[in-house]
């Protein structure tokens, strides 16, 4: 649980930032529920969140118990940050305005990278502007190689095969797509299995 409640803060604030969306977060709520012997009614909840603000949803997130490791989520964050950034340099504004608030808030000490992440959003406002040498891609360059040294020392393994990701569905041998599940059809799976998790004893 500790370990659900600091990803469930670490995606809170990527909602925050912009740098996820309500479909994502759902998607990893489903992925909880299925590995939960007995999911929480907040994790339930946050699986039910489709067409809620990101805003209630953050604050859904937050309903975890326990208290988050704010060292944790910091690092959380950032392998989400650097995954987005690595998969798609368009997240490079958003990702550089949340840097920077994170900086501000004395979130991220380190002086090896902190420097990139506290002038990254104001240099990319100047290198679109052309008012200094350094391109676009140049900073984002920087930025990505901060985030790979800040992210660098191991943690447990962050799910962004869910978070983020959209993978194709297999193809039939006839090249056509597999019928998909309808939205009640999967719904009832879920609530029959966490039904039976909540009638079993212990």
């Amino acid at each position: 649980m500790p370990r659900m409640r600091d990803e469930a803060e670490a995606l809170a604030r990527a909602l925050e930032f912009g740098l996820c969306d309500v479909a994502e977060v759902i998607a990893w709520a489903d992925a909880q529920i299925l590995r939960e012997d007995r999911p929480s009614e907040a994790l339930c909840d946050v699986s039910l969140a489709r067409g809620r603000y990101p805003q209630d949803v953050a604050g859904m997130l937050r309903q975890f118990p326990g208290t988050p490791d704010s060292s944790d989520v910091a690092r959380l964050l950032l392998s989400l940050m650097k995954d987005r950034l690595d998969r798609d340099d368009d997240a490079a504004e958003p990702i550089a305005w949340a840097l920077h608030q994170m900086a501000m808030a004395k979130e991220i000490d380190d002086q090896r990278f902190s420097d990139v992440f506290w002038w990254a959003r104001e240099e990319l406002d100047l290198a679109e502007l052309g008012y200094i040498q350094d391109s676009r891609q140049q900073i984002v360059q920087r930025m990505a190689a901060a985030l790979e040294e800040a992210t660098a020392d191991p943690i447990p393994s962050w799910p962004f095969a869910v978070v983020g990701e959209k993978p194709n569905p297999p193809q039939s041998p006839e090249g056509k797509q597999p019928a998909q599940p309808t939205q009640p059809t999967r719904l009832l799976s879920r609530f029959l299995r966490i039904l039976k998790s909540w009638a079993s004893p212990g």
